[in-house]
């Protein structure tokens, strides 16, 4: 009996131990699958290409809209006299421009007290320029006006154009008369001229300080000095012979200070029958 026990006692000790064995590579066998399984799983985590990808979009940019703010109206010049408009208040700045009776330009800047307006020249916006307060006629408010300072004066340059304009006659005399206009920068202030008959040899010749018209015996215009851009006149004295079909030389010299002093400049003009 007893070693029936014993007998059947060993017999499931072994029953035992071979179960053990048998249970014990599967188990690893099943952790090893499970770790297999995570890594995998792992890996196909990592790798995926992630979905859904939040893109950058460009948004429209508003531009502001301009603030209602009152715009200053420019105040107009109307020219009642033809007017030279340059590029300083004062005869010896360059031309920009002229105008005609009648021609409207906007004011740009208030007069500084010389008796000139800054104007817009409407054939060239972007160019401004200055004219004679006495020229023009203007309309509107300028109290709001900027006062603006001109550009340095250029040098002083003297220079004229000169040309016969016709014979007249006093008191049984003739008389040859010749413009000048004054296209320099400076004023005249006296004027000399000589006139010779290239036929006969003869000539007469006067200094003036004056470049006044006259119509016959007349004065009709009293010119003095000779300002930037202004026409005047230079009158020979009686000719006591018959010069008018005859070949004429005139020469005439313009200065910037009176009886023929300052800065002298002279012109040859040639007269044709």
């Amino acid at each position: 009996m007893r070693r029936t026990f014993l007998q059947l006692y060993c017999l499931l000790l072994s029953g035992a131990l071979i179960l053990s064995a048998c249970n014990l590579p599967v188990r690893e066998a099943t952790a090893e699958a499970v770790t297999e399984t995570a890594i995998s799983t792992a890996t196909v985590e990592l790798t995926a290409t992630p979905t859904n990808t939040a893109t950058a979009t460009a948004t429209e940019t508003l531009t502001p809209e301009p603030s209602a703010t009152a715009t200053m109206e420019l105040p107009l010049a109307e020219v009642v006299r033809k007017t030279n408009c340059r590029t300083g208040p004062a005869g010896d700045y360059d031309l920009v421009a002229e105008y005609e009776v009648g021609q409207m330009l906007q004011v740009v800047a208030r007069d500084l007290g010389a008796g000139y307006w800054f104007v817009q020249n409407p054939e060239k916006p972007e160019e401004q320029c200055w004219l004679l307060a006495q020229n023009i006629r203007v309309n509107g408010d300028t109290a709001a006006l900027p006062k603006f300072t001109p550009p340095p004066s250029p040098t002083a340059a003297p220079y004229f154009n000169a040309r016969f304009k016709k014979f007249d006659s006093c008191t049984g005399n003739d008389f040859a008369i010749f413009t000048v206009e004054n296209a320099g920068s400076v004023p005249f202030r006296s004027a000399y001229i000589k006139l010779t008959d290239l036929r006969v040899n003869r000539s007469v010749e006067q200094a003036l300080n004056a470049f006044d018209q006259f119509v016959g015996c007349t004065l009709a215009k009293n010119i003095a000095p000779l300002n930037q851009g202004q026409t005047g006149y230079v009158n020979t004295p009686p000719i006591h012979w018959n010069a008018r079909s005859n070949k004429l030389r005139a020469v005439i010299m313009l200065c910037t200070e009176q009886n023929l002093k300052g800065t002298c400049v002279t012109r040859t003009v040639d007269v044709k029958p």
